[in-house]
């Protein structure tokens, strides 16, 4: 496994903050946000890295190291920045063809995105020992991989992927299993190709790059995009055949892409979505 940070360290995140205010308090998250939007920390382009973490040197210097320069072109204040943070479990990977695909596309769109491969990879058998091998042991909670890998420098500016084997048996061939899906009643059996959780996403391995790139691109979308946001269920986010979005998406995401901080609040149980397709029919007669 790649280097795990210190397992003493302090800090505050997102799902500690959000369970110390109580899950059900949306003022709690709004006044969170509205302390970061005008308090101490200017972010004038609106894309969750603050202006003086774009000007700062060490900050360059500790990503240029990271990741090397090679991959790592720099923030600028007044530029739409999004850092893709990719990380691979096991012998997985993503097809050269799939990143340039998703960079040119948020490129085009005023979003200057960049691709970074972490270096090294984690081994599969010790991340399950660990963590566990779900959506949820992946993405959140205080034991998940996302809360003991992802470094603290990296959790607030940049949006993580996690790339993992899915099942090889089929009939669920290429997916990974969720407890919540399976609660709720979405997914097939709990199962599905990705899951997001605002800042963070996993999706499960692909072989094929067209698939892998609607897959991927959907799953970061979701940073700032719910499925109804398509009304008309034609491209990324309604059928997930596209590998584009349409007009009034990408003008959401634009606007939305501070989520990637975790003091916005933007989590699971604020996700209309979510709560549209699988929290709201436990509260209408049963899942179905």
């Amino acid at each position: 496994m790649a280097p795990q940070r210190d397992s003493n360290e302090s800090r505050l995140s997102r799902r500690s903050l959000l369970c110390a205010v109580g899950i059900g308090s949306g003022a709690a998250t709004v006044n969170t946000a509205s302390a970061y939007v005008h308090g101490r920390d200017e972010d004038t382009d609106g894309d969750g890295i603050p202006d003086s973490t774009k000007r700062s040197g060490t900050f360059h210097r500790q990503l240029e190291e990271t990741f090397g320069p090679e991959q790592f072109e720099g923030v600028a204040v007044g530029r739409q920045d999004l850092l893709i943070d990719v990380r691979y479990v096991g012998p997985t990977g993503v097809f050269p063809a799939t990143k340039r695909a998703i960079v040119d596309r948020f490129r085009r769109h005023g979003i200057y995105a960049q691709w970074l491969d972490y270096p090294g990879r984690y081994d599969a058998d010790l991340v399950d020992e660990q963590y566990g091998s779900t959506v949820e042991d992946l993405l959140w909670g205080r034991r998940s991989f996302y809360d003991g890998e992802i470094e603290a420098e990296l959790e607030n500016v940049a949006l993580q992927l996690l790339v993992v084997p899915g099942e090889t048996a089929p009939p669920h061939a290429g997916r990974l299993y969720s407890r919540w899906m399976e609660t709720t009643g979405g997914g097939t059996d709990g199962y599905v190709n990705g899951f997001s959780v605002g800042n963070r996403a996993v999706v499960a391995n692909r072989e094929n790059h067209e698939s892998e790139a609607r897959l991927v691109f959907h799953e970061l979308t979701h940073l700032a995009l719910c499925h109804d946001d398509d009304p008309e269920n034609t491209g990324s986010m309604g059928t997930g055949e596209e590998l584009d979005l349409m007009d009034h998406e990408w003008d959401r995401l634009r606007e939305g892409l501070s989520n990637v901080r975790e003091t916005t609040g933007y989590d699971v149980g604020f996700r209309p979505c979510l709560w549209d397709e699988h929290l709201a029919p436990m509260f209408n007669g049963g899942v179905t």
